[in-house]
């Protein structure tokens, strides 16, 4: 398995348009993604003391890499990672961290981010092996390449909707990784009770923290939306009986919330300090 060396930003995207991002990011074009015998373009944000001494950070893995730095690439909206740490960290230099994106697989998104199959709309299955690549690949090449804080309690994996179910999905099945869990829109519609089946059969760490949230307004179909509360609701509930003390699991309805950047985006500084405490 060949990784190609990590470049500048600006190496890399060299097209003519414009692109959003601030502060120290680099591109990995083509990470290699064994199991599922393809390659993923991979972002890594560096904190603005990264080349200024020896500290080591917290290292925060974040789905529809895409999305997150850079409204060219977006998918529609940037969520703006790299400027909201920038801004954040001048006030708090505590809250620097790494920050690990892995672009989505397009068409292949549903599968990747889902462990079971939704034999009625056809998507999912592949989930397993992404939760692996990111475990036994991705993690252990970073820590290798960057000065990191291994351990579950410094690595945090998040998204949203999907990349928020296969972020719970990811550190259930490799707690020795992943210690926190960012859940922004998390759903879990589509798997027939799978996710929260996992759970019970779980024993969870009873230092893993999670975050879950759900926007009140998610979809313009009100029982739905009733219906997204009471599924997190339960994953909450789930997680609390399997080991993990209720204080470390927050569950937040955003009044107003939907189903779009333009509500997670916002959260996305409350989540980040909430889940890098101890």
């Amino acid at each position: 398995m060949t990784i190609s060396v990590p470049l500048p930003w600006r190496e890399v995207l060299t097209d003519e348009a414009t692109h959003t991002i601030t502060g120290d990011v680099w591109i990995i074009d083509a990470f290699p993604i064994p199991k599922l015998q393809t390659e993923r373009r991979v972002w890594i944000y560096l904190p603005r003391s990264y080349n200024k001494g020896d500290r080591s950070y917290p290292v925060f893995y974040m789905h529809d890499g895409q999305n997150v730095f850079n409204q060219a690439t977006s998918w529609g909206t940037e969520w703006g990672v790299d400027e909201t740490l920038e801004q954040m960290t001048l006030e708090d230099p505590a809250l620097e961290a790494i920050v690990v994106a892995i672009d989505h697989g397009g068409d292949e998104r549903n599968n990747e981010y889902n462990f079971t199959i939704n034999a009625e709309y056809g998507f999912g299955g592949k989930g397993e092996a992404y939760a692996e690549f990111l475990a036994e690949t991705l993690k252990p090449y970073i820590d290798s390449h960057y000065r990191t804080l291994p351990e579950p309690e410094h690595t945090i994996i998040a998204g949203s909707s999907f990349g928020a179910y296969v972020s719970l999905f990811t550190a259930i099945r490799y707690p020795d990784c992943f210690g926190r869990v960012g859940g922004i829109s998390f759903v879990m519609w589509h798997d027939n009770g799978a996710i929260i089946q996992l759970i019970q059969q779980s024993v969870l760490s009873p230092g893993l923290r999670v975050y879950l949230s759900i926007g009140e307004l998610e979809t313009d179909n009100p029982d739905f939306n009733q219906t997204a509360y009471e599924h997190v609701a339960l994953a909450r509930e789930t997680i609390i009986a399997s080991g993990v003390p209720e204080s470390r699991i927050r569950f937040d309805v955003v009044t107003g919330g939907t189903h779009h950047e333009s509500t997670w985006s916002p959260l996305f500084p409350e989540v980040h300090r909430w889940l890098l405490q101890p």
